[in-house]
């Protein structure tokens, strides 16, 4: 139960550090309903199964011994996230010179939010790497079936609970206030995290040649 709780209180503080998955939640939250950004946080949740059965499965072991695999997964990673940096920009300076209300600024947004926060999620291959060294002592071969399955079970569950008492937070009348004036400053900020987390996967990318 210690280790279980340990694991799940790391993943708690390296949920809500700074990158897609908070930066997408966040932006979303404040710009459309809650209805839409459920489905965003359900396709991230459904990313951390995909993450959390790799990782209990092994799949670590192919990316060392064949690390090209990683190499083309962030690239791949990085031309999504550079995309969807590039939509936020682009749509951010629109509203700025159109001065967008709120409702217009939603209808523009993509329909299917569950495939985003999917695909926002499964963008970033070095979050197996995370899980594998989170799960480094449940992976050991001492560690029991019953450890492993808690977790496959437990983490996805974590997540969604997590981004959604977060959903709440940044959903707050106040909050959509404050995009509303100033929207379009922040498509433009978040637009260039995204680009810069895409940056940043494509470099380690090519550090791994």
């Amino acid at each position: 139960m210690s280790l279980l709780l340990t694991i799940c209180s790391l993943h708690f503080f390296a949920q809500l550090s700074p990158g897609p998955d908070v930066l997408l939640v966040a932006k979303s939250s404040a710009s459309t309903t809650r209805q839409n950004t459920l489905k965003i946080i359900l396709g991230i949740s459904v990313g951390i199964i995909v993450w959390v059965l790799l990782t209990l499965m092994g799949f670590t072991v192919l990316i060392e011994q064949w690390p090209w695999i990683q190499q083309i997964l962030m690239l791949i990673g990085g031309l999504f996230l550079a995309k969807m940096g590039y939509a936020m920009l682009k749509g951010g300076i629109l509203t700025l010179k159109q001065e967008t209300i709120l409702e217009g600024v939603i209808q523009q947004q993509p329909k299917n939010y569950f495939m985003l926060g999917l695909l926002t999620n499964l963008s970033n291959p070095k979050t197996l790497i995370y899980f594998s060294s989170v799960f480094s002592l449940a992976l050991s071969s001492s560690a029991s079936i019953h450890l492993k399955t808690q977790l496959a079970i437990i983490i996805p569950i974590q997540t969604f609970l997590v981004f959604t008492l977060f959903m709440s937070i940044m959903s707050l009348p106040k909050v959509k206030n404050i995009y509303q004036k100033l929207g379009g400053y922040i498509d433009i900020v978040s637009g260039t995290l995204f680009v810069i987390f895409a940056i940043w996967l494509w470099l380690d990318a090519f550090r791994l040649l």
